[in-house]
């Protein structure tokens, strides 16, 4: 077989050059980064609605009432139009709401985006559901986690997680530097035809929808590529109301039942960083629990921590028992809800929205 180097000068070239990547995020620094908005623009709709974030954090200046944050669940789970004008109406003023989400879970994509958010702009209440990933990180973390800046933000966490995420930065690290010579150009917001998020999920503009994709898809039964089936219009006509959606007190009678399994570090770390941020921000935290298609015959709203002991600051809990949910459905009526196990399309999000809307707005005016 031939030898991978003709000579040991060549070797020796070949792992200077592998050091001196290894070692970039910490020869960099800060000085080297170039600004957060070009790590954004990075991002096309091919990765995710990555443009319209990019937009929402560092071109829109407006003080946002309301906004949605978290991986494709959320992003899938709330008809957001619906809800601004809902608050709208209650106020008695235009209100500002937006879902700002991406594909892959995780508390410390979470907590990386809205904390650039709000460095930017003012959120007076910030709605989420638990990023439940134990395993995997959020593939987001090479645009978002620069290590010149955010080397801190990796104090308290385990060794083999510190390390996850500074190799996450040395990924990051040659398009940052390319950055540096030639900016990178944000792909536009609307285009015809529509860009590739939106053909691909078969959904109405993402500006139109204020952030949230709206599919209209029908189930998936292949685990392993995208493979919807037919959509079929559906709206479910149970016995369900908003009154049936409910706001953890432990003052109160309530369906919420805690697991208290323990958080994988990283989780708890980047959880507690987001309440740390919404502490000092003045920004209302909501835990959101969005049922999955196996949930339907659960009777309480399952919650896999005692999160109160976790956000400790100015939090609360909304969800809806999922067997009263989708009380009276057939099994085939339920898949028509979504696209996926996890995932609603426009037919669960138009059934699901205006149960739990009523609950946020109350929530929203508690303080505001």
């Amino acid at each position: 077989m031939r030898p991978a180097f003709s000579s040991t000068k060549q070797a020796a070239v070949f792992a200077l050059l592998l050091l001196v990547l290894l070692l970039s995020p910490a020869l960099a620094g800060r000085k080297l980064l170039p600004p957060r908005e070009r790590a954004y623009a990075s991002q096309g709709w091919g990765s995710g609605p990555y443009p319209w974030i990019r937009n929402q954090i560092f071109e829109e200046t407006n003080p946002i009432d309301i906004a949605f944050m978290g991986s494709s669940h959320i992003l899938q789970a709330v008809d957001t139009p619906y809800v601004q004008a809902q608050l709208s109406a209650k106020l008695g003023r235009p209100a500002v709401v937006r879902t700002i989400a991406w594909g892959g879970s995780g508390y410390d994509a979470l907590y990386g985006m809205a904390r650039d958010l709000m460095a930017h702009r003012t959120v007076r209440m910030l709605v989420f559901y638990d990023e439940n990933n134990p395993g995997n990180r959020s593939s987001s973390s090479i645009f978002w986690f620069r290590l010149g800046e955010d080397a801190g933000l990796l104090t308290g966490l385990p060794f083999r997680d510190q390390s996850l995420y500074y190799f996450a930065s040395v990924i990051g690290m040659p398009r940052n530097l390319l950055a540096l010579l030639r900016p990178n150009v944000p792909a536009p917001l609307v285009s015809n035809p529509p860009n590739y998020w939106e053909q691909h999920y078969c959904s109405a503009s993402v500006v139109k929808l204020l952030g949230c994709t709206c599919s209209e898809l029908g189930f998936n039964y292949d685990t392993l590529s995208d493979n919807f089936t037919a959509y079929t219009p559906f709206s479910p006509q149970t016995g369900v109301t908003a009154a049936d959606t409910e706001i953890y007190s432990s003052a109160a009678k309530n369906d919420f039942e805690f697991v208290n399994e323990p958080l994988p570090a990283w989780q708890a770390h980047f959880a507690a960083k987001l309440e740390e941020l919404a502490q000092n921000n003045g920004c209302k935290l909501v835990m959101l629990h969005l049922p999955v298609l196996a949930d339907a015959p659960v009777k309480g709203i399952h919650e896999r921590a005692f999160w109160p002991d976790i956000f400790k600051g100015d939090f609360w809990l909304v969800g809806i028992p999922p067997a009263k949910l989708f009380a009276g459905l057939t099994d085939q009526q339920l898949h028509w809800l979504f696209t996926n196990s996890a995932h609603f399309n426009k037919n669960g999000m138009q059934y699901f929205t205006p149960l739990i809307t009523p609950a946020l707005l109350e929530i929203y005016e508690t303080r505001h």
